[in-house]
């Protein structure tokens, strides 16, 4: 075989193996599934372990109202019981007369046996308990017909906690769709920081890559060089945070979703983030003729925040009353109060009346074979009953069932506490979002605007390496602090707008995930300038995401 023979065949053997290759690696690659808000929520209602739980609640709640309804019924029961008998003391002592009497040493017969046979063994009674097989049909109802009151105070209470219960399911589904809400908008946020940290990057090493050319023929010294360069490797770390950060948050949505952790998802509904138009300074704009500056009005509220807030709360309930949280403790302290009620019953006399129906049959052969063969027997009971001496048991249940009507009591008045005081730190949360939200708008255009200016002007050698650095940090930190309050406020909306059927403490819950923090941690990583940068940069605590440049 010659060599180019070989060849030809080595090239054939290539090309078939890569398009084999090929559709199998297509086929390896998994498509990543586009997932909504919408379908997000669908699908976390119906996997949710919480929402379970509270199902698993409402249905042991539901049998217990179940049992303590059944007092106030009548009880019916019935049984078929079937006995053979292998020694019978009965018809033991019924041979052993049989055979006296049939030896002639027993003495006349009894008067009643018609001079045939033997009266004992020949009357029914003898047979009755002679008899080696016994069926019997039992039918017995019982019917409590005073108790003080006992029965139907469980079976209030029972009605109360299983009201409680259906509230807990409708909390449950709430919390679920909040959690899933904030993880959602986690995890768009880290995509965002994670497009910001690396645009920062790109743009650091754009700038490394000019300073190199104008290094390489002369015009910048080495010392721009080394500061470009380190300005550019400072930006990595800030990078790997916003990814490690971003899949912490996709982690937290799969598990809250029961997806594979190694599912790859798309998220479709991105964060509202308002388009804005670039300010530009008017050439007429009055210069300013004092630098006297008014606080008050420099510092007083937006108008326009207030009535964001208001449009927002003309469509919320923040009404103590309807929230099912407090309505849970209301039933459970219904509860508590029918308990102490039958607690205190327990104490007066309890009259029951039953009913005993049977049937009997005492077959020779072990098998009935009518229904003459069985026998009746019926009777009917009354029963007081009155406890006398428990030992201190009815005292410790009342001073127990007290006690916890008394501890529920204390607990309402906690929960509507803590209720008004939620919806009033909601509604200042919102308000705190939506401040963030409007002055975060028009600084990111600004910020941008400012960068690009900054680079024209490093391009052309009219500024320095500094100023660029610093633009371009303001600019990602505006971009980072614009897509961290759009995010707060559309999870303080969603919060506010389920806040009714939310359980006490999530209405105040953290107004930042996972990604929020990371947002403001990456934006500080960026700020690797030399000394003498702009203060305005840095990360403000207390504010959503970081301050506003």
């Amino acid at each position: 075989m010659s060599a180019r023979t070989r060849v030809a065949r080595a090239a054939v053997a290539a090309a078939l193996t890569v398009l084999i290759a090929a559709p199998l690696a297509a086929q390896s690659t998994p498509t990543p599934r586009a997932l909504s808000l919408e379908d997000a929520l669908a699908l976390a209602t119906g996997t949710s372990e919480s929402i379970g739980i509270a199902r698993a609640g409402l249905g042991r709640a539901r049998g217990q109202q179940l049992q303590a309804r059944s007092a106030l019924l009548p009880q019916v029961n019935t049984t078929f019981n079937y006995q053979r008998q292998l020694q019978n003391q009965f018809q033991a002592i019924t041979e052993r007369f049989a055979s006296n009497d049939n030896s002639g040493g027993g003495g006349a017969p009894p008067a009643d046996s018609g001079g045939g046979g033997d009266g004992f063994t020949d009357s029914p009674i003898a047979r009755i308990f002679a008899s080696p097989y016994t069926a019997t049909f039992t039918l017995q109802a019982s019917q409590n017909v005073f108790d003080m009151g006992r029965a139907r105070a469980g079976t209030r209470a029972a009605s109360a906690q299983r009201t409680a219960a259906e509230l807990g399911v409708t909390s449950a589904g709430a919390q679920v769709q909040l959690d899933v809400t904030q993880a959602y908008y986690d995890a768009v946020l880290g995509d965002r920081l994670v497009a910001i940290a690396e645009s920062s990057f790109v743009q650091a090493e754009r700038t490394l890559r000019q300073v190199q050319l104008t290094y390489n023929v002369g015009n910048t010294s080495e010392f721009e060089l080394l500061r470009a360069r380190v300005t550019r490797d400072n930006q990595q770390p800030a990078v790997l945070a916003a990814r490690t950060q971003r899949t912490t948050a996709y982690l937290r949505l799969k598990q809250l979703l029961d997806l594979p952790l190694t599912q790859e998802l798309s998220l479709t509904s991105p964060i509202q983030e308002a388009p804005v138009e670039v300010p530009t300074v008017s050439a007429t704009s009055q210069p300013a003729t004092t630098l006297a500056v008014d606080a008050a009005t420099v510092l007083a509220p937006d108008a326009r925040v207030r009535d964001a807030v208001n449009a927002v709360m003309s469509t919320a309930d923040t009404t103590v009353n309807d929230r099912l949280a407090v309505k849970q403790v209301e039933q459970s302290l219904e509860a508590a109060r029918q308990q102490y009620k039958a607690a205190k019953a327990s104490r007066w006399p309890a009259l029951n009346v039953s009913t005993l129906y049977q049937r009997f049959a005492y077959p020779d052969d072990g098998v009935p074979r009518s229904l003459a063969d069985f026998f009746p027997n019926w009777s009917v009971s009354a029963g007081l009953s009155f406890p006398l001496f428990t030992g201190g048991r009815l005292r410790g249940e009342v001073m127990a069932a007290e006690a916890a009507y008394d501890e529920t009591r204390f607990r309402l008045a906690q929960a509507r506490e803590a209720a008004a005081l939620e919806a009033r730190l909601q509604v200042e949360q919102l308000e705190a979002a939506q401040s963030a939200w409007l002055a975060s708008v028009g600084t990111a255009a600004v910020a941008q605007r400012a960068y690009e200016i900054a680079e024209v002007r490093f391009r052309e050698g009219l500024s320095t390496q500094i100023e660029l650095s610093e633009s371009r940090v303001q600019w990602q930190q505006a971009l980072a602090n614009r897509a961290q309050a759009a995010r707060d406020l559309q999870v303080a909306r969603v919060r506010l707008a389920l806040l009714p059927q939310l359980p006490l403490g999530a209405g105040t819950g953290a107004a930042q995930g996972g990604a929020a923090a990371g947002g403001a941690s990456m934006t500080q990583g960026t700020q690797s300038r030399p000394a003498g940068g702009a203060a305005g940069t840095t990360t403000q605590p207390g504010q959503p995401g970081g301050g506003t440049p």
